[in-house]
């Protein structure tokens, strides 16, 4: 009996042994790597067409799939082609919500993973339920609701902004329709937020249900505050200052106010100059820029006269296509600064966008010439190492009168090396009239090395030249054709003079 329990115990042994070589010798037929010729996959609710795409691996591979999808074959081995299909999106004979799932393709490991969405059609508002304006705040991105009887409280360019009737929450509303401030509407649409999770309505519906007057709540004033303002939710907010272009600048601050999607309504261009007092809901903050959508401008007369202003906003569209990022703001060496040449809207470059604005750009360098001057969100860089570079302004479109004195001004600030070292940037103002020039410096950004980057306010009287429509305007560093880097950021540039 015990020489048979002994053989039995081995014979049992070799068998656990055969398995764990079986287990070992399966998983190591599956890939080290998987990958899928898609990403995502879209098909319509009712008799969607069946879609091929390509899973490519090194060796074999299995699938993870919704019980409403269909994967042909479920699996495989190497590069294969495999047919995607879908049922039918009902429920008690209609059509269903919309639906989304993923799709799996796996080798042996995590990282060995192919993720397909897929995405089917659907009756988007079916079961859609009611929400307050608070709710829909509070409400996950992608929530779909029913946003019924809100009123209209400020109009912009690209939507409104909705509020309850305490004034206590608001929301920005992206959609075609044409409303006024004071209209009750109910819409229809899908919850998202800004990139500083302000809640925005993007609405497919929207129905007015009655017109009437606005009545706005009592402003917070963040004048005094400006450089410190921020908030977690679209506050009804007013700030007193002198309109440049879209901006509104505040005597001592480092902050500017911009109007986000300006209606034409406003007619910014009569402010130009003047003493304004601007209410509206905050859309966020991208230091130094507080970004309000306005609901009212009160004129209160001219302030200065400007010549020319340039805050560079115009770009936003090409700094979204680029991936554009805010070296400035963030402190960051690395982010995203797309050479001006490289990003197209309709097939226009930044770059030619700008010549067509009637700027020149100037580039030196002591290698092969090559592009030096990249776009921010919404600001330029100048230069690399060995190469600098400086920009002409367009020609003003009137004369400055010879009794005033005009002030030219703008941000600034030197970048930043890896080693901490600040590049050693010294800016000056050229005029140029025929063949007569005058040099203006600007003062030295005087950082320590490992400064935070920030922007810098330059501000020179421009005494003793004549500005006319033939007037040439450079903005250029003196440390010119060197091997060193010498890189700098510049923005809100402004030609003006004040009145007493």
């Amino acid at each position: 009996m015990r020489f048979f329990r002994y053989t039995y115990t081995t014979l049992l042994f070799v068998a656990l042994l055969l398995s764990f070589g079986s287990c070992e010798e399966e998983q190591s037929t599956l890939s080290k790597a998987v990958l899928a010729s898609a990403s995502s996959l879209n098909f319509e609710g009712i008799g969607s067409t069946q879609q091929i795409i390509t899973v490519y691996a090194d060796a074999d591979w299995l699938t993870e799939v919704p019980e409403w999808i269909t994967v042909s074959p479920a699996s495989g081995s190497g590069v294969m082609d495999v047919t995607i299909s879908v049922t039918d999106n009902m429920r008690g004979g209609a059509l269903d919500n919309p639906r989304k799932a993923v799709v799996v393709f796996k080798g042996s490991t995590l990282d060995s993973r192919a993720e397909v969405t897929i995405l089917q059609t659907g009756d988007k508002y079916r079961d859609v339920k009611d929400y307050t304006v608070a709710e829909l705040v509070a409400a996950a991105d992608e929530t779909v609701v029913s946003l019924p009887d809100v009123t209209v409280m400020a109009v912009t360019s690209a939507g409104f902004v909705v509020s309850d009737a305490q004034n206590t929450q608001n929301v920005y509303v992206l959609g075609e329709a044409t409303v006024n401030a004071g209209d009750k509407v109910s819409m229809l649409g899908e919850k998202s937020s800004n990139t500083q999770s302000l809640a925005i309505l993007e609405a497919d519906q929207i129905e007015i249900v009655s017109s009437g007057a606005v009545t706005y709540p009592e402003a917070k004033n963040i004048t005094d505050i400006i450089d410190t303002y921020n908030a977690t939710s679209r506050e009804f907010i007013a700030v007193s200052g002198i309109m440049n272009g879209s901006n509104i600048s505040v005597a001592g601050a480092n902050y500017t106010v911009s109007i986000s999607d300006v209606p034409t309504s406003l007619d910014l261009e009569a402010l130009n100059g003047h003493r304004v007092v601007i209410k509206g809901y905050f859309d966020g903050l991208a230091a130094p820029v507080i970004k309000v959508l306005a609901a009212e401008i009160q004129d209160n007369g001219v302030a200065k006269d400007i010549y020319f202003f340039e805050d560079f906003e115009w770009l936003d569209p090409w700094s979204v296509v680029g991936g554009a990022g805010k070296t400035v703001e963030t402190d960051d060496l690395s982010a995203t600064a797309p050479q001006l040449p490289t990003p197209k809207v309709d097939g226009v470059s930044a770059l030619d966008a700008l010549l067509a604005k009637g700027y020149e750009f100037l580039r030196v360098t002591t290698k092969t010439p090559g592009e030096c001057i990249y776009l921010q969100q919404n600001y330029l860089k100048f230069g690399k190492t060995s190469y600098q570079a400086g920009i002409i302004l367009p020609k003003l479109t009137v004369d400055v009168p010879a009794s005033a004195t005009p002030v030219m001004s703008f941000d600034w600030c030197p970048m930043r090396q890896g080693s901490g070292t600040i590049d050693p940037v010294n800016l000056i103002v050229i005029i140029k009239n025929g063949t007569n020039e005058v040099t203006f410096d600007i003062p030295v950004a005087g950082f320590e090395s490992g400064h935070r980057l920030e922007w810098i306010r330059a501000e020179v009287e421009l005494t003793g030249v004549e500005l006319t429509k033939e007037t040439q305007i450079t903005i250029r560093q003196t440390n010119w054709q060197v091997a060193t880097a010498n890189r700098y950021f510049l923005d809100n540039i402004e030609i003006s003079s004040r009145i007493m």
